[in-house]
């Protein structure tokens, strides 16, 4: 616990340094938007880490995120691979969606149509309304 931090904060942070991976992934989501906390990404990045390697799925997308868009970290678009695919392979709506997306573009992969229809498919199958509207997209340029 932080001196002066407020209870439920302190809450929030012993759960997360005691390992429970959705306090993890809270907490970093504190210091991404700078709720209750001064916004620090490279300590958001660092509690999403954790989470994600317990396999927490919002956790791994949002390395993801911060690697893709170079946010507490440089932008390493091949380094946002594993955590996506990792999340995707665990059944991720998210995951399979940003997966796509560097399908479809060539980030960090090589740029492969058919990959990013199967995985934008995937995503829309798990309820990714964004995966169906690019997955229509898609379709349209074929």
């Amino acid at each position: 616990m932080k001196q002066g931090e407020p209870s439920e904060l302190a809450g929030l942070r012993r759960r997360a340094e005691a390992g429970e991976a959705d306090a993890q992934y809270e907490l970093g989501c504190k210091y991404y938007e700078g709720q209750s906390v001064a916004r620090n990404y490279a300590e958001a990045l660092k509690w999403y880490r954790r989470a994600a390697a317990q396999g927490h799925n919002s956790g791994l997308c949002d390395v993801g995120y911060c690697y893709r868009n170079g946010t507490g970290v440089k932008q390493d678009y091949a380094k946002a691979i594993p955590f996506y695919r990792q999340a995707a392979d665990q059944g991720c709506p998210t995951g399979a969606y940003w997966l796509a997306v560097a399908y479809e573009n060539g980030e960090g992969v090589k740029k492969n149509l058919a990959q990013a229809r199967r995985w934008y498919g995937i995503a829309r199958d798990r309820g990714d309304g964004d995966a169906a509207a690019a997955l229509k997209r898609l379709r349209k340029t074929d």
